[in-house]
């Protein structure tokens, strides 16, 4: 699957209801990570401190009521793994597995969109998300799939490239700038690459992939720039750039190309392009 691919199962999410298999859309366009602030799509322009907390709560509220619903005593974790195969769950499969780390990654905003949509059929299915009180007897958090996504569910740069490696969604963006995986030369520069933001005052700013690749004369290449940095729709987080590519001031990190640091909008910084990681063995959560 190629990058732009994958930014659209964020930006066009679509699943189908446990309760009765309607396509429901619920798209994800929230910036940040974290129980503590969160960027978010319909409130202002900043962080909003609290936000995060909200989410953490929501968690406990849904580990509680998927508790209820698996084996009727909220206070018993479900285990490592869990099916609803001894107690039917609306129009979940009885073989279907499900993992209680997928329901934090998808509320801390590193979840991959397998484990959002996991979460989302869930919340739906024991009561976080409607109108009636919950499995636990609490009232839900949001009254359709669209808003408790809208307001809960963020991602952020890091999230968006450990998943689409199928490595860790919360690795440091140091961990992608290697040496040894530096593109060397404007040949080497592949579909699938990282790209790492590199500037004074933040040396690793933020984290992309190289969707695509197509020659523009010379040293000149128009890359399609897959990444998530700031909150909205696919325009936000997809955009082909003609771009120069040449050696970065840092040598040992290979070749890339200049650009005015986001975090300030005045500091010069450069985006070096490394190749990707070596296979990972998926977290695999569902």
């Amino acid at each position: 699957m190629y990058p732009k691919h994958y930014l659209d199962r964020y930006t066009y999410l679509k699943f189908f209801s446990p309760l009765n298999n309607q396509q429901i859309e619920a798209p994800i366009s929230g910036y940040g990570s974290g129980w503590g602030a969160r960027w978010q799509t319909n409130r202002g322009n900043g962080y909003e401190p609290g936000r995060g907390a909200e989410c953490q709560r929501e968690y406990a509220l849904l580990r509680d009521a998927v508790r209820i619903a698996h084996h009727g005593n909220a206070h018993t974790p479900c285990g490592p793994r869990f099916r609803f195969d001894q107690t039917p769950l609306g129009l979940i499969p009885s073989y279907e597995e499900f993992y209680p780390e997928t329901f934090i990654h998808a509320l801390l905003g590193k979840g991959s969109p397998d484990e959002i949509i996991d979460t989302l059929r869930i919340a739906m299915a024991v009561g976080r998300i409607g109108s009636e009180r919950d499995m636990n007897k609490m009232l839900p958090a949001r009254a359709t799939a669209a808003k408790y996504a809208n307001d809960l569910m963020t991602l952020d740069c890091n999230g968006l490239v450990g998943n689409f490696y199928g490595g860790d969604p919360s690795a440091s963006i140091d961990a992608y700038a290697t040496p040894g995986r530096a593109r060397k030369s404007l040949a080497e520069v592949r579909a699938f690459d990282c790209i790492v933001t590199h500037c004074p005052s933040i040396h690793f700013e933020h984290i992309a992939l190289v969707g695509d690749v197509k020659p523009a004369g010379g040293a000149k290449v128009t890359i399609d720039v897959v990444e998530w940095g700031w909150f909205g729709g696919e325009s936000t987080h997809y955009r082909p750039q003609t771009v120069e590519i040449v050696q970065g001031p840092l040598k040992q990190y290979g070749v890339g190309w200049k650009i005015i640091s986001p975090h300030d909008n005045t500091t010069p910084s450069f985006r070096y392009i490394f190749a990707p990681p070596p296979p990972q063995e998926s977290h695999g959560w569902s």
